[in-house]
Formats: structure tokens, sequence, C-alpha cells
């Protein structure tokens, strides 16, 4: 009984922090229309400025970064420059650190190669900050009495794969300065979506560089987020993207699989009423809230992920479908297969299919101790 109190109060705080981020998604155009006509407010960038949100781009020369002003719409694209466009980069195996002025200038111009440069090597370089860090808090808790009773081999497993993952990527990311993060990494994502990238299409939508429990601080990234990500989905779909179905097919689902119960620990009345709970107050993935749930659709996507998508979410699609039948009757059912069907005859049948993108190291990147 015990144990049922203490999770029940852990439910009242997730959903605390639940309801507090569906509210501040919910007013973000607000909040950012009040915003775009005040000041931008601007972050220093390896010794040149950049506001913190947003990616219009404003003149620069080599030595200084655009200075970006934050807006609520992101409808509009920038065309390319002929400047971005012929950019010559630097060479790829410098550190970014010595690159990152002029991979940024090229890529609010308008060059595509250099956004989809920025955009993996900042994500490696997440990757790194989140491995450095996960080593710092093993080194001191293997240094504390309570860690060296509780380590043993799970941790010395956990610091070999942190210290490799760091030994991997300092050369380009040691000493990265503070201000290239996840706002440049979103901007990234956002440009290389509109230019048609998947990988950025995907990014964007499944795995967007936002912190929802910072929501204050990037209500802007949210109001574009909220109305971009659907429309980039979208159009990784009609490139064939069976990644792009799964996110839809989890998007229109509000199921959380993270509970599986305690088994003898708990009746089975305390389980389902602990299960009722935490889907009532469990905050939501930003597709998630953006989407809101609909089974219907939740069916259709399911139903064509079997089809299209790799073996991993095939699975998983075959174990949502026979979830969420027990909440359709017949006719939804037979609409969601005819939908299906429409949407794979329309952007797949025979066609080739593209490769998929790593989600979970892009995850890694971005969420980091957060996953």
């Amino acid at each position: 009984m015990r144990r049922l109190l203490l999770l029940l109060s852990a439910a009242l705080v997730i959903a605390a922090v639940a309801i507090g981020v569906w509210r501040w998604l919910a007013k973000a155009p607000d909040v950012a229309q009040s915003a775009q006509q005040s000041a931008p407010t601007v972050a220093a960038v390896g010794g040149a400025t950049r506001a913190d949100t947003g990616d219009m781009a404003a003149t620069a020369t080599p030595a200084t970064l655009h200075s970006i002003a934050p807006r609520a719409s992101a409808a509009a694209s920038v065309p390319a420059t002929s400047a971005g466009a012929n950019y010559q980069l630097p060479p790829a195996d410098l550190p970014l650190r010595d690159t990152a002025v002029a991979l940024i200038e090229a890529h609010r111009g308008g060059n595509l190669a250099a956004t989809r440069r920025l955009m993996q090597e900042l994500s490696d370089c997440q990757r790194h900050r989140w491995a450095s860090l996960r080593m710092d808090m093993i080194i001191a808790f293997e240094d504390s009495p309570r860690g060296q009773r509780r380590g043993g081999e799970r941790m010395r497993e956990a610091m070999s794969s942190a210290a490799e993952l760091v030994a991997e990527l300092d050369e380009l990311c040691d000493n990265l300065p503070a201000d290239l993060d996840e706002a440049l990494l979103f901007e990234v994502q956002r440009r290389a979506a509109d230019a048609g990238d998947l990988a950025g299409q995907l990014g964007f939508a499944l795995v967007p560089a936002l912190s929802l429990n910072k929501a204050l601080l990037q209500m802007d990234r949210l109001a574009v987020y909220k109305e971009q990500a659907p429309q980039f989905l979208q159009r990784a779909l009609e490139q064939g993207s069976g990644q792009a179905v799964a996110g839809f097919m989890d998007g229109y689902e509000h199921y959380f699989e993270g509970w599986r119960g305690h088994g003898a620990d708990g009746t089975a009345m305390q389980n389902q009423a602990m299960r009722k709970m935490i889907d009532a107050v469990r905050p939501l993935d930003p597709l998630q809230q953006v989407l809101g749930e609909d089974l219907v659709k939740a069916y259709t996507y399911a139903t064509l992920c079997k089809q299209v998508c790799n073996a991993t979410d095939q699975a998983h699609a075959e174990t949502a479908l026979v979830r969420l039948q027990q909440n359709l009757d017949p006719d939804q059912r037979t609409q969601a297969k005819e939908a299906a069907a429409t949407l794979y005859d329309a952007h797949f049948g025979p066609r080739p299919r593209p490769e998929d993108i790593d989600l979970e190291e892009l995850r890694d990147a971005i969420l980091g101790f957060r996953r």
C-alpha cells in the first residue's frame, strides 16, 4: 500500500508538469506573436551574435553571424542566395568550433550542404555533451561509499560506453561554445525540412530540438513546431518514408507503454487504477500534443505501417492494432483500412523507398538522460 501511495504522489507531480506544458503549448502562437512586437534577445555564438530563436537571415559578413528576429509563423521559407548556394565549405576534418561561423553563414544563405552538415555535427556534439556529463556523474558516484557499494559491472559498462563516445567525438566537439546548442539545431532541422531533406523532416517532427521542461524559454520554437510539424511529417510520408507512417501512428494514439504493472506487488484493481492515473496525467510528446488523439487515424496508420515500415515498427503496429480494435466498431475499422489503402496507392505501391534515418541516435543527442 505504501508503494501505491508513493506512485500516486509521483503521478500527481507528473500531472502538474503535464498540464503546465500543455497550457504553454496551446498558448504558444499568442505568446510568440507578442514576442514579435518586442526587441529580440540576442545570444553570443562563438564571438558572433544570433537570436536564440527562429532562422530568418539578415545581412552578414564572413566574420559575423546573422541576427535573427523571432517570429510566430514559419510559413515562408528563405530563398537561397547565390553566395550561400556557391559557398566554399570549410574542410570536414576541422573541429566545429573552428567552422561554425562559416557553416552557419552558408546555411543561412541557402546552402543545403552546409545545413545538412551542421545538422549532423550539432547532433554529434549534443551526444558528446551528454556522454561527458554521464562520465562526470559516474565518476562522482564511484567516489562515494554508496557508489562503491552499488556500482559493479553495470556502472563500468556505462562508463566504458560513455568514454568510447567521448573519445570518438572529442576531435570534432571538444571546447565547443555553449551557444552552439539545441536552439541552433532546431533552426537547422527546420531549414533542412523546408528544403525537402528527409532527415530534417523526420527529425523536426519526431525528435525536435525542444525541452518541454523549459517551455517558457522556448515559446517561439513551440509556436513554429505546432504550425509546421504535421506538414513536414506529411511531406516525409509523401517521400515514401515508413518512419513517417509510424510517427503518425504513435502521434494519434496517446498510449503509454512504460507502465507494465508490478505483478504480485499489487492487486489487479491497484494496477488498473495506476494505469488509468498514468494515462490521464503523463506528459505527451510534442507531436501527440499537436495532433490530438484520433483512434481511427491511429488504426489507419498502423494498418499502413504493417505494409511499409521496418521490422521493428511493423511489430509495434501489430500490437497497436490489437489494442485499437477493442476501441473501434467494425465500421470505423473498415473506414481506417480503406484510408490506409488509399495512402498506400498514393505514396508507396511499387515505388522505391528511402533508407531509414537513425532516429535513436538523434534521440540520444536531443534527450540524453530525459529519454
